[in-house]
């Protein structure tokens, strides 16, 4: 169920007519907060990433679209 959360914001975000600085301000703020929510380590760590497949990648997504 929170995992749609973020996915539905992610989406609003990259589909938005926001200007690229604002986006990435958006997207640095959306992948805190996943951070937080979801206990995303800061440090690789490949067992969590494999227990946590779908909140992963859309955390690398996020973590991509801040650099665009």
């Amino acid at each position: 169920m929170m995992l749609k959360y973020y996915k539905k914001r992610y989406e609003v975000i990259m589909q938005g007519k926001y200007p690229a600085n604002r986006k990435k301000i958006m997207s640095a703020n959306l992948a805190h907060e996943m951070e937080t929510a979801f206990n995303i380590p800061m440090q690789s760590n490949p067992g969590w990433e494999q227990e946590n497949k779908e909140i992963f990648a859309l955390y690398r997504q996020v973590s991509v679209s801040r650099n665009f």
